[in-house]
Order: structure tokens, then sequence, then C-alpha cells
């Protein structure tokens, strides 16, 4: 094996950290709650705690391979956006 290939024969990064990303969200995607087909893509995050932007990348893959009960993931974040209160806040 050359320097830098990992134990399966992939390089440590790239298309095969890719490939390992894109296994471990098919996992999960199995794990994580469905509702009425859908899946959100907070819960993935929650799960895995991959960046979104890395998440986006794979979710939007031809490839992915959803259980049966999954139809499509919804790819629009809801953390961050609750909103901020106004005024004063109660000090204790």
């Amino acid at each position: 094996m050359a320097e830098g290939d990992g134990l399966d024969g992939r390089s440590p990064g790239g298309e095969g950290m890719s490939v390992r990303y894109k296994e471990a969200i098919e996992r999960v995607i199995a794990r994580v709650p469905v509702k009425n087909g859908v899946v959100d893509i907070d819960s993935i995050w929650i799960e895995t705690s991959l960046p979104y932007t890395i998440l986006e990348e794979i979710l939007r893959r031809d490839d992915l391979k959803l259980p049966e009960k999954v139809e499509r993931i919804n790819l629009t974040s809801r953390v961050g956006q609750g909103r901020r209160r106004s005024g004063r806040t109660k000090r204790r």
C-alpha cells in the first residue's frame, strides 16, 4: 500500500471520505424520526454532527439509498431560526 492509503484502500480524503459519509448517513436515516414520509436535515445533523454543507452535498446525491418509509428529505434547516426576545429579559 502506498503512503496515505486507508486500510480499506480508499484515500483518507476526497471521494473515499464522501463514500464513508454517505454510508454513515444512510444508516442514520433509518433511525431518525419520519413524519409523513419526510426526514428533516436537522434530525440527521443531530445524529451525525456533520457540517450542513457536507450533509446537503451528500443528501442531494442520486445514489443515496433511502429506506422504504422515507419518501424525501427536507433540506431546509430550522436550526437558528428561532426568534430572539425583544425588550428586557428577566434577571435573577
